[in-house]
């Protein structure tokens, strides 16, 4: 039987910055992937002359945030960004940069003036809750918006909600929102920290990788140190013996000192033999998800002129708009235009109904886009592993099980994708080095 210091399950993301990250410190390093590809929901491959991503990503938070300090300390080769540019909101048949700060958001008349004077005295009070030390973490943005919003409001506020967490503003925690600037500022004063907020530039460390998410995950796989990390393809891990410390695959058995679990937290209590406690083994259970629909489009011409993503509240279902060939032109034939349209799912859905109803929206919504289809291609993905709610509680780092940590996007809250992976990885890094594994 193999041994191995840490093995780590799963290829996507969070499991290869976490292979890096252990190569790079030095350590004996085994990834299992069941899949014949590496890179889970963050890759791109090929359609009909496109190269189209696992749904439109722009990473954020690259100028301080997580991933920066992963790539600050672990990368040999960096990722080429290309600036995103502004957000755009499509409401009432009209179209507006999204306010990021308080000029823009006095001058934001996609909604009614009513409306934005209520919701800049919410956002007061919030600041007031949390400088007197009171706590918000179960307050939804509906809890604090109240009923007497106009239906263009709500529907705004919707949208976001759904973007930005997975749950309608009845769920999504207002907590959220928050977190979204305050990472940019190292005050520890939190009236500084809404002053932040409402004075700040916008989105400026929000960037689309050259070449696409394929150009991301090869910039990881290159800085791996191939004689510390073995990554194995096609070889699901079927058993956890975790009394034991190894691990049984479709094709091997290893032994281990420490395992990393990247795929779904949900699934450890019948990947192992230790029995876990009811109520760990619950707690996992109601992880939550996001389900969402991508549709790519290739056009014969370019119909999305702006520099920037498009956020379509007019639409039903709800979809945000990213023009990647945009950022660069390769990703599509010469004088063609690639464009993602990314949907959230309900938690019941009917796939062929949800297309047709997505893809009728956006005829709907920009007709132009129908006489001028070249290519279209579907997919369904969960892009987070979890749904944040104002009753989510997310799994743990540490398991109780010995030996055994988790880290992906079911073990943190702050932000989405790629950053809200790279902020799990730190952490888990972090507790690493608390137990004298690094």
């Amino acid at each position: 039987m193999r041994h191995k210091d840490f093995i780590i399950v799963g290829a996507g993301v969070s499991g290869l910055l976490t292979a890096l990250a252990l190569g790079k410190e030095g350590r004996e390093v085994l990834v299992l992937e069941r899949e014949n590809y590496l890179g889970g929901m963050c890759r791109s491959y090929n359609v009909d002359g496109y190269q189209v991503d696992t749904g439109p990503h722009i990473m954020t938070r690259i100028a301080q945030g997580p991933l920066k300090i992963l790539m600050d300390k672990y990368f040999d080769i960096l990722p080429n960004f290309v600036p995103h540019g502004k957000y755009y909101v499509v409401l009432n048949n009209r179209v507006k940069p999204f306010p990021w700060n308080l000029r823009d958001w006095v001058s934001f008349d996609l909604i009614p003036q009513i409306d934005r004077l209520y919701l800049m005295k919410t956002l007061f009070s919030i600041s007031y809750i949390l400088n007197t030390g009171g706590d918000i973490s179960k307050k939804s943005v509906g809890d604090v918006v109240g009923n007497n919003l106009s239906d263009s409001t709500i529907r705004f506020l919707n949208c976001m909600s759904y973007f930005m967490t997975g749950a309608s503003m009845k769920k999504a925690p207002v907590e959220r929102f928050i977190d979204a600037e305050h990472y940019r500022t190292k005050s520890k004063n939190l009236l500084d920290k809404i002053y932040h907020i409402l004075m700040n530039e916008g989105a400026q460390d929000h960037a689309y990788p050259r070449g696409g998410l394929k150009s991301f995950i090869t910039s990881i796989l290159s800085s791996i140190p191939e004689k510390r990390v073995d990554i194995r393809t096609g070889e699901e891990v079927i058993k956890i013996h975790d009394n034991e410390k190894t691990i049984e695959t479709t094709k091997n058995e290893y032994s281990y000192n420490t395992l990393i679990y990247s795929g779904f937290a949900s699934d450890i209590p019948k990947l192992v033999d230790d029995k876990l406690s009811p109520e760990y083994v619950t707690s996992l259970s109601k992880l939550r998800n996001i389900n969402t629909l991508t549709i790519w489009l290739g056009l014969n011409k370019k119909i999305f002129k702006r520099n920037g993503s498009e956020i379509w509240v007019d639409c039903d279902p709800h979809t945000w708009v990213v023009p990647v060939s945009n950022y660069d032109s390769s990703l599509a034939p010469k004088g063609k235009q690639l464009v993602g349209f990314a949907f959230r799912l309900p938690d019941k859905f009917n796939e062929n109904k949800e297309k047709k109803r997505a893809l009728d929206a956006i005829y709907e919504i920009k007709p132009e886009i129908e006489k001028n289809v070249d290519m279209i291609h579907h997919q369904i993905l969960i892009p987070e592993k979890a749904v944040y709610s104002v009753d989510t509680v997310f799994a743990d780092i540490k398991t109780p099980i010995d030996g055994i940590y988790l880290v992906g996007t079911d073990t943190e809250r702050r932000s989405m994708g790629i950053t809200r992976a790279s902020y799990s990885v730190n952490r888990l890094l972090s507790y690493l080095r608390e137990d004298g594994l690094l």
